[in-house]
């Protein structure tokens, strides 16, 4: 479809080292780009209410015309997302040296 896309993992707080389950996450959907998409991963679902259930929580894939858009996108989810306490974690350099590269064309 000539889309790119750009994934970023959503841990929990000390991941890959120590890391608590069970914490309240948050998620404001209607903050998300068009076409954004969250999977889940380890998470569990108690009343309703998702929560920590492992170390890398969610992915969030960003969608755009080009690398750059697809990070801002995935990026501006990520934003929309919380756990409780603090609890969240995630890499803000994904895609920067694929959109240095392309920089320099």
């Amino acid at each position: 479809d000539n889309l790119s896309r750009v994934c970023v993992v959503g841990a929990s707080l000390g991941y890959p080292g120590d890391y608590e389950k069970g914490r309240k996450i948050y998620v404001n959907k209607h903050g998300f780009p068009k076409g954004t998409y969250f999977l889940s991963a380890g998470i569990n679902v108690e009343n309703n209410r998702m929560l920590t259930n492992g170390g890398r929580v969610f992915n969030i894939v960003g969608v755009g015309d080009d690398v750059i858009e697809a990070r801002q996108s995935a990026m501006q989810a990520m934003a929309c997302v919380t756990i409780e306490g603090n609890g969240l974690h995630y890499r803000t350099d994904i895609a920067c040296r694929d959109i240095e590269r392309m920089q320099q064309r």
